[in-house]
């Protein structure tokens, strides 16, 4: 099980998004609405682009295999920072010796030389069958960076890679965005139908570099899983959220986006930030949501996936 949640609008302490709302992103990590079993916790991390940080092109970047709900480090770091985009990850892994807790592991990835990070909320199942074929399409400044065990890792590479060639001049637009995407997924997609894997695998995906957020709601062969298949995470639901409005925080005693006329503040998320969920909307299966801000105001685009 992993929690993801990004935010891009006005700028926004970070403990109004982790620990304010009473379905909080560090609640979350033991007591989350949805996939509530098998929780299994190895790390959590996040990116912040603050403006009135020295360097502010460059995000904050926390890692830490500590439970987040322990970690005062976190805590108070939350009072510090004031970032106009945010992404935060909770890593959960099955219960398992194979399994590897490390630094190396925790998302968000975001390799050197780039400014793009990305976070992943599910599992390719029989990823080690599948690894080394995954290397022929990872660009070689991106093969020597990967320093991890995940299956997330190696998606990066493969979409970073992926992107060099739809955006060389790294403009990061709309189209190469979405386009280097829809790439990493069908050379996942070929690869596993090399290897004969038919097996349910969500790849459901938070990417940004500051400017944008573009997130996927997408599993590989839905549904299939082995007839002797043990209870699992990688076989439930993986969920996909939003809510946009003026500014999110505690309006009419309760945490919401404040309506006005613009809407220039969003969160995306794995679940809802709070118990009510009427003023959040569900992202639909087979989906990619690529958000950005333009002249003050929160543009989406939603784009089906088809592979």
């Amino acid at each position: 099980m992993c929690r993801m949640l990004s935010y891009l609008g006005k700028p926004i302490a970070v403990e109004e998004l982790l620990y304010r709302p009473d379905n909080s992103f560090i609640k979350q990590t033991y007591h989350p609405k949805y996939m509530s079993y098998l929780l299994n916790l190895a790390g959590f991390g996040i990116v912040a682009w603050d403006t009135t940080s020295y360097n502010p092109e460059l995000p904050y970047i926390y890692k830490t295999t500590n439970l987040p709900f322990y970690d005062e480090n976190l805590w108070n770091l939350s009072f510090k920072i004031n970032p106009f985009c945010f992404l935060a990850h909770i890593r959960g892994v099955s219960y398992s010796e194979n399994q590897v807790v490390s630094n190396q592991n925790v998302h968000p990835f975001m390799f050197e030389g780039t400014r793009i990070a990305l976070a992943h909320n599910g599992a390719l199942i029989d990823f080690e069958t599948m690894r080394y074929d995954l290397l022929e399409y990872v660009h070689s400044s991106y093969q020597k960076q990967i320093r991890g065990t995940t299956d997330s890792e190696w998606i990066y590479a493969v979409f970073m890679s992926q992107l060099l060639k739809c955006d060389p001049q790294q403009k990061h637009e709309t189209h190469s965005i979405i386009q280097s995407i829809m790439n990493t997924l069908k050379i996942i997609r070929d690869v596993r139908e090399k290897h004969h894997i038919t097996t349910a695998s969500p790849v459901n995906l938070f990417i940004t570099n500051g400017d944008f957020i573009a997130a996927t709601r997408f599993v590989f062969d839905f549904g299939w899983q082995p007839y002797d298949a043990e209870p699992s995470t990688h076989f439930s639901y993986h969920s996909l959220w939003y809510t946009y409005g003026d500014a999110y925080g505690f309006y009419d005693s309760s945490y919401k986006m404040k309506e006005s006329g613009k809407k220039t503040s969003i969160i995306v998320a794995s679940e809802p930030l709070t118990e009510d969920t009427t003023t959040w909307i569900e992202v639909p299966e087979y989906t990619i949501l690529l958000v950005r801000r333009e002249d003050d105001e929160i543009k989406i685009i939603s784009q089906d996936i088809v592979l």
